[in-house]
């Protein structure tokens, strides 16, 4: 075990962990391209297989894609360029490309089987107006991409530029099927109002900047780069090759210890790469405005009582002020300097508000990181909440619709080694469960997939939202769904050296 270092300030500290290997990891592991705050998600189907891997290599042998120093921390200005690019294949896409089926079936069963599969859709909750044969991509055979460019520039017209570089050079490859952008343009604030990218996992072997109490349990690397232990001390399931299908001495062996009793020395195609989820999530920001004011609204207050009503309820339901500034914290007003202070806003835990008066019990923040109350021993719950976490690399988007409305929402991205126990765990377990926490009928009241009249036999009676209060608490009925599914895929984000692989003539 290699001891990576952390600084902060004159803060020093020696954080144990595996050697990652950041030269061959693509970037957005590390970091999110904070420095770029323009990008564009370019979904792409493989019209012709032989000239799409001789696009791919020419990717690899120009160090287009976007890898992270291993000698300086990732994010640092040394790593930061003025454009950075991003590629990850969907299971299909990588069929495409001349992968045989008998390296297929080492791939993860959630990504072979796609995100419109119909058990998928079920555990994720896309249903009724958020079913995959309404996506705008990903929910049809035509519709469905075989490869994503994510690509990062300064501004509109840099990105329409650096695009237009790469659409020049694979048109003839590979045919695009869906455009988005997303954009920082108003900092880390998601289209609710709130201040997003707080919460994020400590990876074990990363060196950071930010201090230790803000840094929660560190995590092991294998939570979210195929190669490395898991939270169980354990490899997880890595893709492979039979020795004989990597000729040229591409991709790394399995270690020893992975192999199958009899096994030929298989290489690892999974090293350093990463499964990358995407979904595009429309927020219907008015419509949660609408239902937080209509519950929270009293007749004969100030217009100023009813306001600081409308934001506390808000609040209750986000588990955090718009600030940022958790309800564990300053659970009756919000405190702007808390909520923007990195070494204070994230340390927090719940085991003294057992019964949700700070922070509600079903509140988005409590599902989405229960931290200490999964299990009575806060310790052990720490790790076990461990075991299910994601990387979140999300932007908002804003479409023009006619009469110059707006669609507003999140180009949800998530990393993780296990799809079934992480990502799609958190939806289904966490997000969806109306007995999560000991609650019967009550779903995230923000991402849940809650009241939808696309729904057929949907009552809105069985929606609620709970808001324990000193003497009485409060229950809303009717919660609508705010947060609608409108396209997306699962991928696999490989290393640079299983790039290299898949675009050479014998990855066939």
């Amino acid at each position: 075990m290699a001891a990576q270092t952390v600084t902060s300030g004159s803060h020093t500290a020696a954080v144990p962990g595996e050697t990652l290997e950041f030269e061959d990891i693509q970037g957005l592991v590390f970091f999110g391209h904070g420095h770029l705050k323009y990008s564009r998600y370019v979904f792409l189907r493989v019209k012709d297989g032989a000239r799409a891997r001789a696009w791919l290599r020419t990717l690899v042998e120009r160090k287009e894609v976007s890898t992270a120093s291993g000698k300086r921390h990732p994010g640092l200005s040394e790593t930061k360029g003025k454009h950075a690019l991003q590629v990850a294949f969907t299971a299909s896409g990588l069929e495409h490309l001349g992968v045989p089926s008998e390296v297929m079936t080492t791939f993860l069963q959630e990504f072979r089987e796609g995100m419109r599969d119909r058990r998928r859709a079920r555990i994720l909750g896309d249903l009724g107006g958020s079913a995959p044969e309404k996506w705008q991509f990903g929910g049809t055979d035509a519709t469905a991409p075989h490869v994503v460019l994510v690509l990062f520039g300064r501004d509109d017209a840099d990105l329409d530029v650096f695009h237009a570089s790469h659409r020049e050079r694979y048109q003839d490859a590979l045919e695009e099927v869906f455009l988005q952008d997303a954009d920082m343009r108003q900092g880390d604030t998601e289209p609710f109002g709130f201040r997003d990218g707080i919460s994020f996992p400590y990876i074990k072997g990363v060196p950071t900047t930010r201090t230790a109490d803000a840094l929660g349990l560190p995590v092991n690397a294998g939570e979210f780069i195929l190669g490395y232990p898991n939270a169980y001390g354990q490899y997880p399931f890595s893709p492979r090759v039979p020795r004989a299908q990597d000729p040229r001495d591409l991709l790394p062996e399995v270690p020893r210890s992975q192999r199958v009793p009899g096994e030929p020395r298989p290489k690892d195609l999974g090293r350093n790469g990463t499964y990358l989820v995407i979904r595009k999530l429309r927020q219907d920001v008015k419509g949660f405005w609408k239902f937080v004011e209509e519950n929270s609204r009293v007749p004969g207050r100030s217009v100023e009582e009813n306001e600081a009503s409308k934001e506390l309820l808000a609040a209750k339901l986000m588990g955090r002020w718009k600030s940022g500034a958790p309800l564990a914290l300053c659970p009756m007003k919000d405190d702007p300097k808390l909520g923007g202070d990195a070494t204070r806003n994230n340390h927090f835990e719940f085991r003294e508000d057992p019964y949700g008066t700070k922070c509600p019990l079903s509140s988005h923040v409590r599902r989405a990181n229960p931290r200490d109350t999964l299990v009575e021993d806060p310790q052990k719950s720490i790790q076990l909440t461990a075991r299910h976490l994601i990387i979140r690399r999300g932007r908002p988007y804003r479409d023009a619709l006619p009469g110059g409305e707006q669609e507003q929402g999140l180009m949800f991205v998530a990393l993780n080694t296990n799809l079934g126990r992480q990502f799609e765990f958190i939806q289904q377990t966490w997000m969806n469960n109306p007995k999560f926490n000991d609650l019967y009928d009550s779903k995230d009241p923000i991402a849940g997939d809650n009241y939808d009249p696309e729904y057929p036999g949907d009552d809105p009676k069985n929606y609620t939202a709970v808001v324990p209060g000193f003497p009485v608490r409060q229950r809303i009925s009717g919660l609508p769904r705010f947060v609608h599914m409108r396209g997306g895929d699962y991928f696999f984000m490989p290393g640079i050296k299983a790039l290299r692989y898949l675009g050479s003539e014998r990855a066939r």
